[in-house]
């Protein structure tokens, strides 16, 4: 028993360890965010600015996109609040105009890179082929 317990403890003590030397990418944009009082629209174009390289130009479209989406987001959120599947639904409908918008502001490189920083990689979602 006593065997086990000290594999235990010895197993969690190297996993907890191997799991503080992984470190984010974005430690330091995060630092910055987190300084500062930035609402959500303006939070995500810094952060799409900083992953990105967003040109000035690109940078300040973006931040226009972000803020209309923002607040659609919001509406769609106080439209629907009791209604799981629509909202859903709507949801999706402001995300893929968001990425058609953004189609026409990043490079080919910059868009595969804000799916892969969003946690997907659909790229029927930037399609007109979808529902």
């Amino acid at each position: 028993m006593k065997k086990s317990l000290l594999i235990l403890v010895m197993v969690l003590m190297g996993t907890a360890g191997y799991a503080q030397r992984l470190g984010s990418a974005d430690d330091g944009l995060d630092i910055v965010v987190l300084s500062m009082e930035l609402d959500g629209p303006a939070m995500a174009s810094m952060e799409m600015k900083q992953e990105l390289s967003l040109t000035e130009e690109q940078y300040l479209m973006v931040d226009k996109l972000n803020k209309s989406r923002y607040q659609q987001l919001q509406q769609v959120e106080a439209s629907f609040a009791h209604d799981a599947l629509s909202r859903a639904r709507e949801f999706r409908s402001v995300q893929r105009q968001n990425d058609e918008n953004l189609r026409s502001v990043l490079t080919a490189q910059q868009l595969l890179k804000y799916q892969k920083l969003e946690g997907r990689l659909d790229a029927h979602l930037i399609t007109e082929h979808e529902e």
